[in-house]
């Protein structure tokens, strides 16, 4: 009989931690493409008092000297927004750093702390988030590239 209570509370235990674990906002999500070409990665992680930390990275592989030439020339290389299921922009990611080497081409960090509500773009259920990120060459003002990161889907206050 002990036994059997033993296992049964086991039961209870694993399922409320499960549930719990379920129900609650994502605490750290990542996904990152890993394709040849462009490398872009996003990422959210929890801070305190229902505030998250958004983060993307990319590296657009190019040769050393153009990658040079969007660093040097005026103004940001890249445009990042997140955007929900609809593709609609939710917020604007600005960006923290940008660099040109010739392992990696052109590569690009933006961070900014947004609320959970920021992210719930669907109350009713689970949200979805994307990165999308415009590489623009500043000279003639025009889009070269528009990449878009896998999802994370968390369910954010």
């Amino acid at each position: 009989m002990k036994r059997r209570l033993a296992w049964v509370m086991a039961v209870v235990v694993s399922l409320s931690v499960a549930l719990g674990v379920m129900a609650a906002p994502a605490q750290a999500a990542r996904i990152c493409s890993g394709a040849p070409a462009i490398n872009l990665c996003l990422w959210i992680d929890r801070l305190d008092s229902g505030f998250y930390r958004v983060h993307v990275g990319i590296d657009v592989h190019m040769s050393l000297d153009v990658a040079q030439e969007y660093v040097d020339d005026a103004g940001n290389p890249f445009a990042v927004v997140t955007i929900g299921n609809s593709g609609s922009a939710r917020f604007v990611v600005p960006l923290v750093a940008v660099g040109a080497s010739a392992e990696s081409g052109l590569s690009g960090d933006f961070e900014t702390v947004v609320s959970g509500s920021a992210l719930n773009e669907n109350p009713a259920g689970q949200d979805r988030i994307r990165a999308r990120v415009q590489l623009i060459d500043t000279d003639t003002n025009r889009i070269t590239g528009t990449y878009t990161s896998g999802v994370i889907v968390g369910n954010w206050p």
